[in-house]
């Protein structure tokens, strides 16, 4: 029989679906929508068992395509990282899953960084706290749901609640826990953590750490006739999809760099050691693995931001045009800049404000169209430089992936912007490859994550940056900075105007 790997990839918009050959060819596809509900403004969630049987659908298309002589070695899961997930003792939800995008505990994350706790969370988990992280998603539910946590057993993830499904058993990984459960140098839970915020009690709802490689389960008969994967099928622990889609791209060494420009804006370097510095800005996540981890800068916002531009500035999603348009644009946008803090909860990375807004700067009677286009882009650029600056020892080499790295003008305008060399490996769902090669690892098919990359990993094409190109952003970037710097004011007191218009209006509907 022919092994294959299976690589699930469940993210907050679409579940992914792929099935690899061992030398990392991909072979048949899946996708499904993984729809989002906002019963509120701010509020992001989605309903669980509609995530598990999109998954199910998923999986049995891709169980298909299967020939006779094929048979799947191993299954592995990655997905959104963040939010919380919650089950009861008997396995069912206990709330819908909160996402990572969600703003409702915003108040909650203001409390903790003006005091205290804010800084002691990230001495102890090496990460930025926003409103979409888990323990304050928690705090919230504590505090305004009160029975739901009382209700709840385990509070774990995305990729564990489908590992749950899949296999009945109950785990997490470092990498999920370490936001921010897990101390970043002792790669275990921290009890401090439910101390500072006076809720010890809530650690009891934290679920058992699996090494990225561990098989945590075999697929269940009740799995097998919701999904087609055969039953008894190893399932395999796997990490959350940020440090996953980085060794799906290509990462294998320390030093190496890897951005995912999608929702969001995900840059992060691999590490053999734990860096937290700068204090207080990012994420340090563990990842086990004979000891790595990754500092991550991940913006709020990535290509939604041109989606925006082009949707209300263009009246249509036309890429290509716009690349063109805006290339026709010198560098710098002639003196315009963008800001791309498009969130709902602000930003967090390189710098956590949940009032952060975009802006135009720079607005003349001279600016056109395709100059507002083309400072998007930038923007985006800028944002990204702005995390690279942030991160110990910027790459020299970064791996791209996501729908950004679509576009060779933005690649161009990456590397130009951060003077690393950008490479955009072959194929694509880099998340679900990488947690086909963890699947793959598990089950003795790679002699280790590093060997199962350097086997599979090819390359489509790379971008150098153009020297007098990269010291203009350089001007550029200082520009920016200094701008964003100075906006905090600004951001503070609009959220404040924001604030008495929402009552106004309360009152007149009244």
């Amino acid at each position: 029989m022919t092994e294959r790997l299976i690589g699930i990839d469940a993210g907050t918009s679409m579940i992914k679906g792929v099935a690899f050959s061992t030398d990392g060819e991909p072979l048949y596809h899946s996708s499904r929508q993984n729809k989002i509900l906002r019963p509120k403004s701010g509020w992001q969630e989605q309903d669980m068992y509609a995530t598990w049987r999109a998954t199910t659908e998923v999986l049995g298309e891709i169980m298909d395509k299967f020939d006779e002589d094929e048979e799947v070695a191993a299954l592995g899961v990655t997905g959104q990282g963040d939010g919380c997930w919650l089950i009861d003792e008997d396995g069912e939800p206990a709330y819908d899953a909160i996402l990572w995008s969600d703003g409702r505990a915003d108040e909650i994350i203001d409390e903790w960084q003006s005091g205290f706790v804010g800084g002691r969370i990230y001495d102890i988990c090496g990460s930025a706290q926003f409103p979409g992280s888990s323990l304050a998603i928690l705090m919230w539910l504590r505090e305004n749901e009160s029975s739901v946590v009382d209700d709840a057993d385990t509070v774990f993830f995305c990729k564990d609640w489908l590992k749950y499904k899949l296999t009945g058993t109950v785990t997490s990984d470092p990498s999920d826990m370490s936001l921010p459960y897990v101390d970043v140098e002792e790669v275990e839970y921290s009890s401090e953590l439910f101390e500072l915020v006076d809720a010890p009690e809530l650690e009891e709802l934290l679920p058992p750490l699996a090494e990225p490689t561990d098989v945590v389960g075999q697929v269940t008969a009740e799995a097998e006739r919701e999904t087609g994967v055969p039953e008894g099928t190893p399932v395999v622990s796997g990490l959350f999809d940020v440090p996953c889609s980085m060794y799906g791209s290509g990462v294998s060494e320390p030093g190496q760099g890897s951005s995912v420009v999608g929702t969001t804006s995900l840059n992060q370097l691999l590490l053999d050691a734990p860096d937290t510095s700068p204090h207080g800005a990012g994420m340090t996540l563990s990842l086990g693995l004979g000891g790595r981890w990754t500092r991550v800068m991940a913006s709020m916002i990535g290509t939604p931001n041109l989606d925006w531009a082009l949707e209300e500035i263009r009246g249509e999603r036309d890429y290509r045009a716009a690349a063109t348009e805006a290339q026709n644009v010198p560098l710098g946008a002639e003196g315009l800049l963008y800001h791309p803090y498009l969130s709902a909860s602000g930003e967090r990375a390189p710098f956590l404000n949940t009032d952060a807004r975009a802006q135009f700067v720079g607005l003349g009677p001279d600016h056109r169209r395709e100059h507002l286009i083309r400072a998007v882009y930038e923007g985006v650029a800028l944002a990204m430089k702005d995390c690279y600056e942030h991160i110990p020892d910027t790459p020299d080499t970064v791996y791209v992936g996501g729908g950004g790295a679509k576009s060779e003008f933005w690649c161009e305008m990456f590397a130009d912007c951060t003077g690393a060399e950008f490479v955009v490996p072959s194929g694509e769902e880099f998340g679900a490859k990488g947690a086909a090669l963890l699947a793959g690892t598990g089950v003795g098919l790679y002699d280790d994550i590093e060997s199962a990359i350097e086997e599979t990993q090819s390359t489509e094409r790379s971008y150098s940056p153009d020297p007098e190109n990269a010291d203009l952003y350089d001007d550029i970037y200082e520009w920016y900075k200094m701008t964003r710097e100075n906006m905090t004011e600004v951001w503070e007191k609009r959220s404040g105007v924001v604030g008495s218009l929402e009552r106004i209006e309360r009152t007149v509907k009244w």
